[in-house]
């Protein structure tokens, strides 16, 4: 399955040294530009790029009036992988801002999020404690309610 993704997912997923997960669930990772700016833009100047911890393939969005007419309560790295998944036919994006999200359903997008790939992984048998994975989000930054976090450790 291939996925486009955004920042957060890969920045926390590299905050708890999960980042591998993406390409043992994944066939194909692609990030936009934008995203790539954006994740490069947080790093150390001396601390190796996070994106050399993974495999994947940089997309140009060329449908340029498409991603203005989205900006506003969206950021441009969001935008950029909603319009990036629809020109290179990927029906899986990968966003957690709970606006995104919602934009990316209504135009038809299958979504997961930061969350949503640590479950896979967990029923993927790639990892075994899916408490400590959360904890570590948790602490790493995210925001996950207690009723969520109840209903995925009972399931």
């Amino acid at each position: 399955m291939k996925v486009v993704m955004n920042a957060s997912p890969i920045i926390l997923l590299n905050k708890i040294n999960r980042l591998d997960l993406l390409n043992r669930l994944f066939d194909s990772v692609l990030i936009p530009e934008a995203v790539v700016q954006e994740i490069n833009a947080v790093i150390a100047l001396d601390e190796p790029t996070i994106l050399s911890k993974i495999s994947y393939e940089c997309i140009k969005v060329t449908n340029r009036a498409a991603v203005i007419s989205m900006l506003g309560r969206l950021h441009l790295g969001e935008v950029e992988v909603m319009v990036g998944a629809l020109e290179q036919g990927v029906k899986t994006v990968v966003l957690d801002d709970f606006l995104a999200r919602n934009k990316a359903k209504q135009l038809g997008l299958y979504v997961t999020g930061t969350l949503g790939i640590i479950i896979k992984a967990k029923n993927s048998n790639l990892i075994t404690d899916i408490a400590f994975e959360i904890e570590a989000l948790k602490t790493a930054g995210i925001y996950i309610s207690d009723d969520i976090i109840h209903q995925i450790l009972k399931d």
